[in-house]
């Protein structure tokens, strides 16, 4: 059934008509179709209803939102606090920085970086100026970042220096003409700066013609007298964040400001918990869509104090919390998992016989299913430690900001991902015919609104395999019950590991390459910790002998071509690999044989 396409006020109308018909204040018609019916609406109210959608650049949203309180803290790094007043003015400096060396208007500037301040105000100034952000993850491969700056033209990367050398090794196959180098210590307090010089994650920089250092490149911009802001353009591409798309292959999501600004606002025209003051604990990576919005613009964008962390210690993350006292909390599954042990076990510290949560009043988990039993266990240790805090959740992807639905409170469900945003809609449709299902019936969630991608990068077939009248196609699967969703699996060979997407046909053409390889299948199995970590299955070629050198050198193909995530946890040596009926390698035959596939997310 095809929905008829409304205007703004219309959608407006007709919204306030289902949620009186949902809640039986008028009499009417249902027809037991979720996206037609609504039933969500009935939590949210006329006022949310008719609310308007911000139409802002990314950078004037965050700080129009703070301009009566620019003393108000925005950041804390390693204990050191920036002003919104400091963070403006930073951000201006990059601002002039990126001008002076000639970037410019829908130029494309690569950050690969960690939770650094520089990275909040590189993407940030970027924005001021019309540019776009391409965020990729510095843990990424040779390869991968070659592949990533290449395909964007990208002619700048704003770089950690343990990433450094990565990038000037792939250097001369790119058309980069200038690297920005930034070190953890820039914005350490001075005798966190001392001592970082001594300890073994501080990296030599081997300068040349091309590589400037942080502070040489904010310095520079100093001799630009204004930061030509770039105004608000509808539609407009402002950040790339790459996603596996619908099909498990690696692209460049191009994002608006609107996609970002709207995910927000939504969120907290229902969320009463974010107060002026409040801290969040920023532990997921700006390389992240639930990490870059739902963990630095949305609290920046109210008045919540962000505090970066670059690189979690999960064995001192009790002391973390104890000094930090974070009233927020947003993670994936593998750091609850963390934290309760840690805790629960005195891994730590040791000296601890109780401790006290009680601070904490609003946690997330995000980027992987939760099961009843984990989501169980989490609100009974934060009972057990004084919060009052439920495990929330929600449902989203790359391609819509990471954020489409919310439980919170009352349609909470347990199992559930909660209920669409209040200018989001939500469907579910048969993956062989396309139509649109009943309740309670399994299929493809598919998402319309506000936050959903722009295009794929370049990608013109596959933007419109995915995007169709308005719709994205997740490829993921899950019903509808009274209006909330529930997510029943993630894309059929997509791995997640602690929250880190793992593509296994990235990993399958790498192990490939080897003259010996045949043929590679990837499936994810079971970990304790990590939740699931790719396996490899290889068969070799007619003439050649399983030895362990040819072991060794695929292991070594694997460790200098894919990111630590991607790195196989186990190879398997077979004579073949299981065949469906069209002759393509099963990857759920894989599953169903291995006996530590124990994570069944497979099937409902």
């Amino acid at each position: 059934m095809k929905i008829k396409n409304f205007t703004v006020n219309e959608e407006k109308l007709r919204d306030l008509y289902l949620r009186k018909l949902a809640l039986g204040e008028i009499q009417g018609p249902l027809t037991g179709i979720p996206s037609i019916d609504k039933k969500f609406l009935i939590h949210y109210t006329e006022e949310q209803i008719m609310a308007e959608m911000p139409s802002t650049t990314i950078y004037n949203y965050m700080f129009e939102k703070n301009l009566d309180n620019l003393d108000d803290i925005a950041i804390i790094y390693f204990g050191k606090k920036y002003s919104y007043r400091e963070l403006r003015n930073q951000i201006d400096e990059c601002a002039k920085g990126l001008q002076q060396r000639g970037i410019g208007v829908n130029d494309i500037v690569t950050v690969c970086m960690p939770n650094t301040p520089e990275a909040v105000i590189m993407f940030y100034a970027l924005n001021k100026i019309g540019a776009v952000a391409s965020m990729i993850h510095p843990l990424s491969s040779e390869n991968e970042i070659k592949e990533f700056i290449n395909e964007k033209n990208s002619k700048m990367v704003v770089t950690i220096d343990s990433s450094y050398s990565k990038v000037t090794n792939i250097m001369a196959d790119t058309n980069l003409e200038e690297i920005v180098v930034v070190s953890p210590k820039n914005s350490m307090p001075f005798p966190l700066k001392q001592l970082y010089k001594f300890t073994k994650n501080n990296c030599k920089i081997r300068k040349n013609s091309k590589t400037i250092m942080w502070k040489d490149f904010i310095k520079l911009g100093r001799k630009i007298d204004k930061v030509n802001e770039h105004p608000y353009e509808k539609d407009k591409t402002s950040v790339i964040m790459h996603s596996g798309g619908t099909n498990g292959s690696p692209k460049g999501v191009e994002l608006t400001d609107d996609n970002f600004n709207s995910m927000v606002e939504q969120f907290v025209l229902k969320a009463d918990n974010f107060e002026r003051g409040d801290r969040m604990l920023t532990v997921m990576p700006v390389f992240h869509g639930f990490g870059l919005c739902s963990s630095i613009h949305l609290p920046l964008s109210q008045g919540v104090a962000t505090i970066l962390i670059p690189k979690i210690n999960i064995k001192n993350i009790d002391k973390t919390l104890n000094k930090y006292k974070p009233n927020h909390l947003l993670g994936v599954p593998t750091l609850f998992k963390g934290i309760m042990s840690v805790i629960n076990n005195k891994l730590s510290s040791g000296k601890l016989k109780e401790f006290d949560l009680s601070y904490l009043k609003y946690v997330v988990s995000g980027g992987d299913a939760v099961k009843e039993s984990f989501e169980t266990e989490v609100n009974r240790f934060f009972a057990k430690c004084g919060s009052n805090a439920k495990l929330s959740k929600g449902y989203g992807l790359t391609e819509a900001v990471a954020g489409a639905t919310f439980a919170y409170g009352e349609y909470n469900a347990v199992d559930s991902v909660g209920i669409p945003m209040v200018k989001t809609n939500v469907k579910i449709v048969d993956i062989e015919t396309g139509e649109e299902v009943s309740e309670n019936i399994d299929g493809e969630i598919c998402i319309y609104g506000p936050t959903v991608m722009k295009a794929y990068y370049g990608r013109e077939i596959e933007t419109l395999e995915a995007l169709k009248d308005g719709w994205l196609h997740t490829g993921d699967m899950g019903h509808i019950q009274n209006g909330i969703l529930y997510f029943s699996q993630r894309k059929a060979n997509m791995i997640i590991s602690s929250g880190v997407n793992v593509y296994p046909r990235t990993i399958e053409e790498v192990i490939e390459k080897h003259p010996a390889v045949q043929q590679c299948a990837v499936i994810g199995i079971y970990h304790s910790y990590k939740n699931e970590v790719p396996k490899a299955f290889i068969v070799l070629k007619e003439g050649y002998d399983l030895t362990e050198e040819i072991k060794h050198e695929i292991e070594q193909l694997c460790h200098s071509n894919l990111n630590k995530y991607s790195i196989p946890y186990s190879y398997e040596y077979r004579e073949s690999l299981p065949q469906t009926l069209l002759g393509k390698v099963s990857h759920n035959m894989l599953k169903q044989e291995d006996p530590d596939v124990k994570v069944k997310r497979y099937t409902k």
